[in-house]
């Protein structure tokens, strides 16, 4: 009966179309088949049995969830008339009496929150269903639709890439079986990372819980082993001195054992005894403790895929009724890589979590999706979690709590090592930065793009330590001078920190239009003076530029975000002095001034600011070309 009430709410839409087109937000031509889909995506996995049905918590399901999943959208310009066909078809329940006037403007309202959000939803990857994913890959590589030789031929090799190990040895003539490259849209290079030595590299990797309990493990097996099962498992009477042997929680023995029959650090004699098999020490643990530093590094670099691989693998295995619904496949690798990507800022847990939740749970209705997530979790807790602790007992990430974000997720530089390789080997260039000592000024503010807060200040304060105070100062502030915005503020910030020092440094900077504006701060702050009393209007559009610049604002979708450029903006820039900052900006010799002001243009919800702008961008990009000629 459901499935009539959306047919017939699908016709008598049409005909409304027919005499509301004076006050439809939609193109007429495009509309009927946007509703015709929204609609099959309500029936078909909304918990509701007529359009009019439909909750503000229904439509944000159905529009930043469903649709992203199960809609196969190539280019975002073909969402255009997704939002306005809704608001159309709200205003069709609303007129026809099927929506109470009160339910009609909440969904309006809702709408309104969506719209901006919708665009970013339906093209980020992390949203899409397997039969997306399958599409968009198959578009990007050029393969035909119509041809359904090729769409099999593309299956078969996608296929057969799933049964690679993604980390193993490739031959030099081959694409990567996992095409990182390909599947995050890397470009060839990615800009430098910093690594600790070898050495302190190796130390960590010594230190790591997972390594201590495989040692551990294979010390009480011992060179003569233990009989096992056939299956090649501990018996259950000795399950239990075998954690307590290698130091884990009988939960977590499965995923060690596993893991160490996959290094090596246990071996299966197989042939020894008819009713069983011998588990012994494998030669990893025997010769671990002979290995060298790059040795060392080896053998932790082959431990990390089995555990991004296998965790969840191991988990759904041990409970098949409970992961029966589930996918928990490849969220590890996913996982890790996302973390490289963010160049040191991590991810919240609870974001990470819920992307986990919708990819295991990616082809299922609702209603079934929840049933297996909350049995899942009520017997196993959220495998994110399972998965966070055992990399993180491989010393691959860490946690952190943030006062603004809570519990992040970052990598370790252990962690950094192994994907850096990784991409590296999908054909992604990425330069390391010289060892602390040899540092110029520059390769540190570099490193402020790729490690967490807390290790760039070790590695500042490690930096400091090979110059004097007012050397560093300097050092720093040419470096400023020649940089980005982003980089200038961190310089700035650092020297800062130096104090009387630095002094001498500041004042050298007051002849430069770059650094005048932090000089002049810096030096009324040892003075004792919160503000400087001599900024001229050229220093704070400067510093205003900057601002907005390390900000973000140029990386911000300022389409779908007017509200938040605003935001920035007004931080930065009083109301009503628009005109005269705008037009202080224009004469500035910034490099990014234009794009600043081009994006504030284009954006901005307040049209005279809007327009202020674009005059504004118009000058500075003229004078910069002026100033190339």
């Amino acid at each position: 009966m459901a499935r009539d009430a959306f047919a017939v709410a699908l016709t008598e839409f049409r005909r409304w179309t027919k005499t509301a087109a004076d006050r439809m937000r939609a193109d007429p031509a495009e509309e009927i088949g946007q509703i015709e889909i929204l609609l099959d995506l309500m029936r078909d996995y909304l918990e509701i049995d007529h359009p009019a049905d439909l909750t503000p918590a229904d439509l944000e399901q159905l529009l930043l969830r469903v649709y992203p999943r199960k809609i196969t959208i190539l280019d975002d310009s073909q969402t255009v008339d997704t939002i306005p066909s809704m608001s159309d078809f709200i205003a069709f329940l609303a007129e026809s009496g099927a929506l109470p006037a009160a339910r009609a403007r909440a969904l309006d309202r809702e709408l309104d929150l969506i719209a901006p959000r919708f665009g970013e939803a339906v093209m980020d990857p992390a949203n899409w269903g397997m039969a997306r994913s399958f599409v968009t890959a198959m578009a990007a590589d050029g393969v035909n639709f119509d041809d359904e030789a090729a769409v099999q031929r593309w299956i078969a090799d996608y296929n057969r890439g799933l049964t690679e190990n993604p980390y193993e040895d490739e031959d030099d003539d081959e694409e990567p079986v996992l095409g990182l490259k390909d599947a995050f849209g890397l470009p060839d290079e990615l800009p430098p990372v910093y690594l600790p030595p070898e050495a302190e590299l190796a130390a960590a990797a010594r230190q790591a819980a997972i390594i201590a309990q495989l040692v551990a493990l294979a010390a009480w097996l011992g060179e003569d082993g233990r009989e096992v099962g056939e299956d090649g498992d501990p018996r259950p009477g000795d399950l239990a001195d075998a954690a307590a042997a290698a130091g884990v929680d009988p939960g977590d023995f499965p995923y060690l054992w596993d893991l160490a029959l996959e290094s090596d650090f246990v071996d299966l004699d197989e042939e020894e005894l008819s009713d069983g098999v011998r588990a012994l020490a494998g030669d990893t643990a025997l010769e671990w403790d002979a290995c060298d530093d790059a040795e060392v590094l080896e053998i932790w670099q082959l431990l990390l895929p089995s555990v991004l691989e296998q965790t969840l693998e191991v988990a759904a295995e041990l409970d098949p009724d409970r992961s029966r619904d589930l996918d928990l496949t490849g969220h590890g690798i996913a996982l890790i890589t996302m973390l490289f990507l963010t160049y040191g800022q991590g991810i919240p847990v609870v974001e990470a979590s819920d992307i986990v939740r919708q990819t295991a749970l990616d082809e299922l209705p609702p209603a079934r999706a929840e049933t297996a997530w909350r049995e899942w979790v009520g017997a196993h807790g959220d495998p994110l979690r399972l998965l966070l602790r055992q990399l993180a007992a491989l010393g691959s990430v860490r946690l952190t709590d943030e006062p603004d974000e809570g519990e992040l997720i970052l990598l370790t530089p252990l962690g950094r090592f192994a994907v850096r390789n990784q991409f590296l080997d999908a054909g992604v260039d990425i330069p390391l930065l010289p060892e602390v000592e040899l540092m110029t000024a520059a390769d540190l503010l570099a490193t402020a793009t790729g490690v967490p807060e807390d290790e760039f200040n070790a590695t500042t304060t490690n930096w400091m330590g090979y110059r004097t105070p007012e050397t560093a100062a300097r050092e720093l502030l040419a470096a400023a001078a020649e940089t980005e915005a982003a980089e200038r503020l961190i310089s700035v910030a650092v020297t800062m920190e130096l104090g009387a020092a630095a002094e001498p440094a500041w004042r050298d900077c007051l002849s430069q239009v770059a650094l005048r504006g932090y000089a002049k701060a810096a030096l009324a702050r040892m003075a004792g003076q919160e503000i400087p009393d001599d900024l001229e209007p050229a220093d704070i559009a400067w510093l205003a530029t900057d601002t907005l610049a390390a900000a973000g604002l140029m990386d911000l979708d300022a389409e779908h975000h007017p509200a938040e450029l605003a935001r920035l903006l007004g931080e930065v820039v009083p109301r009503g002095e628009e005109q005269n900052a705008f037009e202080a900006m224009a004469r500035l010799p910034h490099r990014q001034v234009a794009e600043v002001l081009t994006v504030i243009g284009r954006h901005h919800p307040d049209k005279k600011t809007a327009k202020l702008a674009r005059k504004a961008a118009y000058k500075a990009g003229t004078r910069q070309a002026r100033s190339t000629i």
